[in-house]
């Protein structure tokens, strides 16, 4: 079964699953129509787009509170271990890169039909990491205190350093969207902060 994204992404990733001798049951945009369609249908993998209405998270968990058996892929552009974290928390199978090509996806979607986790190479010791706690670090932006993942901190340090991100990427030998997408990921953190600061100032 097929979540999120547009209509034209939805229609190739069908062809592709059709080519590999998948039968898709059902084509959705926005989570609660999955989570309706997945217990209906009895769907045994659903692939969640990254860009699905209201977010990831959001939809794998009412997908896997509504078919408690379904295996859940989110299909993103780059396998960020944020995201990839945050999904397997709602309960997710695991994640799959859009650059893994029709014969990748097909892949992805049998080993998480086994019943198998489908994490990214790449983002495997960092999930590790993370699950652990041992990334988080506590830092100071734009006056807000926050907890950065560990990655975040190494970005945001050369960042501070006025190093471009496209400098940044080629230390950390991270890509390009990579960065701005740590960057952007921080930037969100001090925006959540602010309200709460002002929230507690107001009561002091």
């Amino acid at each position: 079964m097929l979540a999120g994204g547009r209509a034209l992404v939805r229609a190739a990733r069908r062809s592709v699953l059709t080519r590999f001798g998948w039968h898709v049951v059902a084509d959705t945009a926005d989570s609660t129509d999955a989570a309706r369609a997945s217990a209906h249908h009895g769907a045994g993998v659903v692939l969640v787009d990254a860009d699905v209405p209201e977010g990831a998270f959001l939809a794998v968990r009412r997908i896997v509170e509504h078919a408690p058996t379904v295996s859940v892929l989110v299909v993103a552009a780059e396998p960020d271990p944020e995201t990839l974290l945050a999904a397997v928390r709602a309960g997710a199978t695991g994640f799959v890169a859009e650059t893994v090509g029709p014969r990748g996806l097909a892949r992805a979607a049998e080993v998480a039909l086994r019943g198998e986790a489908v994490i990214p190479r790449a983002a495997v010791i960092t999930l590790i990491e993370q699950l652990r706690g041992e990334t988080g670090e506590h830092t100071s932006v734009d006056g807000q205190a926050l907890q950065l993942t560990r990655r975040e901190a190494d970005v945001m340090a050369r960042h501070r350093d006025g190093m471009t991100p496209k400098e940044i990427a080629y230390e950390l030998d991270l890509s390009d969207v990579t960065v701005r997408r740590h960057l952007s990921s921080v930037a969100k953190k001090v925006r959540q902060a602010r309200p709460l600061t002002l929230a507690l100032e107001s009561t002091s």
